[in-house]
């Protein structure tokens, strides 16, 4: 985890240092056991690999831990719909409820997508994001620096808190609210 911060520093503070201890304490064979599993990956995976896995365990937990606190993971589906209406490619991307940061991962994608389309120094992309979870403000922290993306993720209350004075201020607003 040093060696990814080190490498990664905006992830200083945010990876899960105290599960993985709390983890590894009682089951010292999990690191190998992951390890293990990664190791059937291809060495020539086409595409984001890693972020792809990441999703798929960010979107399982979200849909067995998260909605019973009243916090809810909007679909891949739903939020690729949205992107596509809105067309996010180049600018600011603001989500004042972002959740685990999926919407801004889809946006990245859109430009990936669309990148042979884009033109004039479209496709750099900046998001910010607020959500009141400190865990879910650190997923989303790592899901911005697994997916490559620049922003700022703050731990606020939506309905109270508006620490980036967003009243005009965003190209584009994508969220699910609350």
């Amino acid at each position: 985890m040093e060696a990814v911060e080190e490498y990664k520093p905006e992830l200083k503070g945010i990876l899960p240092r105290e599960e993985y201890f709390r983890l590894t304490r009682t089951d010292k064979s999990i690191p190998m056991q992951l390890l293990k599993n990664f190791s059937d990956i291809p060495e020539d995976a086409a595409g984001d690999m890693f972020g792809q896995i990441y999703e798929y365990f960010l979107g399982n937990f979200a849909m067995a831990e998260g909605q019973g606190g009243g916090e809810f993971f909007t679909p891949r589906s739903v939020v690729r719909l949205m992107v596509e209406i809105i067309e996010p490619h180049r600018g600011t991307v603001f989500d004042p409820a972002c959740g685990s940061g999926g919407m801004f991962v889809q946006s990245a994608k859109f430009i990936d997508r669309h990148r042979h389309e884009l033109t004039n120094g479209n496709g750099d992309l900046f998001v910010y994001g607020q959500e009141k979870t400190l865990e879910t403000v650190k997923l989303a922290k790592m899901n911005l620096a697994v997916n490559g993306l620049r922003g700022d993720i703050q731990q606020t209350n939506t309905y109270y808190e508006d620490p980036f004075e967003s009243f005009g201020r965003f190209d584009y607003v994508l969220t699910n609210p609350p």
